[in-house]
């Protein structure tokens, strides 16, 4: 899924991880498609952090920030 995300146009990857409900599936299907590639906590750790409080702006913002900056996202293996 990762690969996919990352074929998409930057401009395209923003805007689906800034729009609010999108953004947190796009985020979801990222972080535990990465977990079961590759089984690490740290991976495990985030995975189960924005599936509980991946409604949080914050989280959203800093990996849009993140995947501009560093075209990858935050805390991901």
């Amino acid at each position: 899924m990762l690969a996919k995300f990352k074929k998409l146009d930057k401009v395209v990857q923003v805007i689906l991880l800034i729009l609010p409900f999108v953004g947190w599936i796009v985020e979801l299907v990222i972080r535990w498609t990465r977990l079961i590639e590759k089984k690490t906590t740290l991976n495990l750790v985030v995975a189960l952090v924005y599936t509980l409080i991946g409604w949080a702006w914050v989280l959203q913002i800093v990996d849009v920030v993140w995947n501009i900056m560093y075209d990858k996202f935050a805390l991901l293996d």
